[in-house]
């Protein structure tokens, strides 16, 4: 019983090898989805929805950047530097055009909520770094199996 469930823990790491990334963006999208179930329910769904539409504004383009970082694995390592920065140029931008067309659409904006929304949103990636102290701190299929 523990042998297969060891061997259900080297694979659950091998598959999640490389996708720290998505994990991040995933926690993004459950931080803001329920702290805005939290505003909604504590303070009023009008901030829940501008709380969410502000992490939206940043969780969107990160996990586009996340899946163009992705597409581009595999290829030469010379290229990564110009994807990452040219990427992370890109993200920002879309961030910025997402909050602007926020703002555009609506008449009443209620900054704190959007801009608390995008807070949570762009913070929310530091924590999977705790989660990531637990985890094995060898991983199956790494270059360190070399």
């Amino acid at each position: 019983m523990l042998v297969g469930t060891l061997q259900d823990t080297d694979a659950l790491a091998a598959l999640l090898h490389g996708y720290s990334m998505f994990a991040a963006v995933g926690l993004q999208f459950v931080s803001v989805a329920l702290a805005g179930l939290f505003t909604g329910l504590v303070f009023d769904w009008t901030s829940a929805r501008f709380f969410v539409l502000g992490g939206a504004a940043a969780a969107i383009p990160n996990a586009l950047f996340a899946l163009r970082l992705a597409v581009h694995k595999g290829r030469t390592p010379e290229s990564y530097p110009v994807v990452f920065f040219l990427g992370e140029f890109v993200k920002i931008g879309v961030t910025l055009g997402l909050l602007a067309w926020v703002v555009h659409l609506h008449d009443q904006v209620n900054w704190l909520a959007l801009i608390l929304g995008l807070i949570v949103a762009l913070k929310a990636p530091l924590f999977a770094l705790l989660i990531a102290r637990d985890a094995p701190r060898h991983w199956p299929g790494s270059s360190d199996d070399d």
